[in-house]
């Protein structure tokens, strides 16, 4: 077994912003990038499920620069602004 922390990386999945998955991928939500929790896009987001560490994946993108259709846990879908999925880093399940 190897102590290399690029391996650990590799072995446990890439970080990227939910608005970079496509749809059929997901991931486990790492960082919200949104502000103190006071602040009130981080307290919705937080509120749709989207707060470390939920499971989410992409259902839909819409085209021309619409919205994402996130489902947030198993039963949950939310619509959210593609500027808002960028906030939203995941560690993306490969496989």
């Amino acid at each position: 077994m190897s102590n290399d922390p690029t391996m650990e990386t590799v072995r446990q999945g890439r970080i990227v912003s939910l608005e970079s998955l496509q749809p059929g991928e997901s991931g486990i939500v790492e960082i919200v990038e949104a502000g103190s929790f006071e602040n009130g896009l981080s307290v919705r987001l937080r509120a749709l499920g989207l707060s470390s560490p939920h499971q989410v994946s992409m259902v839909r993108r819409a085209w021309f620069g619409g919205p994402l259709v996130v489902r947030a846990g198993k039963a949950t879908e939310i619509a959210i602004r593609r500027t808002e999925a960028e906030l939203v880093k995941v560690r993306k399940i490969e496989g």
